[in-house]
């Protein structure tokens, strides 16, 4: 049996399980690295999630077992930042690309959620908070009470600063999986429970920066997933319509498939205003780093 060996961060643990899963499965092996907590941490907010995976096998701490499958092989590897997250890490490992991916972490969804939009978004991260992404514009048109924050800390909710969306704590990541499976829609930044989102397939719409890891969560591997980088540069078009593959798009406020000129719907004073901040915002970076 196969050891893998994770050094984290939690996000990248639950995208590895996809090569986990795709090289058969075994024991997953976590040890300092990229995880920024203790192990014994995340072997008790994990534990029950992984395990509950039927590939895998064991998941404990590593203490100097023969390792197979270096689960960290795609942070040194040349496709890193040029394409998405799931992508280099098959590169890494010689798999094929990911291509009309299914779940790889399964969980029964809890249904009580089946009419929320579950959302959370780091932005104390610069490199992950996108300034064109109008959260305003999606929560004003769907409606804040459709909308819940999801997370084990109650200080990213109040980072997110929308008071007006309810807040939700689920006991450990195995209740968070449960949540997102049973919800109506995902939406969130560069973050674990994004990698989650992912991992279990849900719908989900993926808010990220024009940094140089963007391309990580661009995905094109999967029919039920969008993102906003630019306005030039998205699937979810003007914070309402999702693409499909047909040139239809999926309206998120009545819930229909729709085949209209976009360009009718398009502000372009907004997006130029949007546009000056966005790049307001990354000149005061540059000039940051500049001084250091």
């Amino acid at each position: 049996m196969k050891n893998f060996l994770c050094k984290g961060k939690k996000g990248d643990l639950i995208m590895s399980l996809y090569i986990v899963k795709a090289m058969g499965g075994g024991n997953v092996l976590i040890t300092p690295g990229e995880f920024e907590e203790p192990l014994e941490s995340v072997l008790e907010s994990c534990g029950k999630l992984v395990l509950s995976q039927p590939y895998v096998h064991s998941f404990r701490i590593y203490k100097d077992e023969p390792i197979d499958i270096d689960l960290d092989a795609f942070r040194h590897h040349k496709m890193l930042f040029r394409t998405t997250l799931l992508d280099v890490m098959c590169h890494a490992q010689h798999l094929p690309s990911p291509q009309n991916v299914q779940s790889w972490i399964d969980v029964p969804g809890d249904t009580s959620f089946a009419d929320k939009i579950i959302i959370h978004r780091r932005a104390v991260v610069k490199a992950r908070a996108n300034p064109l992404f109008d959260w305003d514009a999606l929560i004003s048109r769907l409606g804040a009470k459709n909308f819940l924050f999801v997370s084990r800390l109650e200080g990213e909710w109040k980072e997110f600063g929308r008071k007006e969306v309810e807040y939700y704590k689920p006991a450990d990541n195995y209740e968070h999986a449960r949540v997102l499976k049973g919800s109506k829609l995902y939406i969130g930044n560069q973050s674990f429970p994004s990698a989650l989102a992912d991992a279990l397939g849900v719908r989900r719409i993926f808010e990220v920066m024009t940094g140089i890891d963007r391309r990580h969560f661009a995905i094109d591997y999967a029919s039920n997933a969008w993102y906003f980088a630019t306005p030039w540069d998205c699937t979810l078009k003007h914070f309402r319509y999702l693409a499909k593959d047909n040139g239809h798009y999926d309206d998120v406020v009545t819930g229909e498939s729709v085949h209209v000129p976009l360009e009718f719907h398009y502000n372009r004073m907004q997006t130029l205003r949007h546009e000056a901040h966005y790049y307001k915002s990354l000149l005061k970076q540059y000039v940051k780093v500049l001084c250091l």
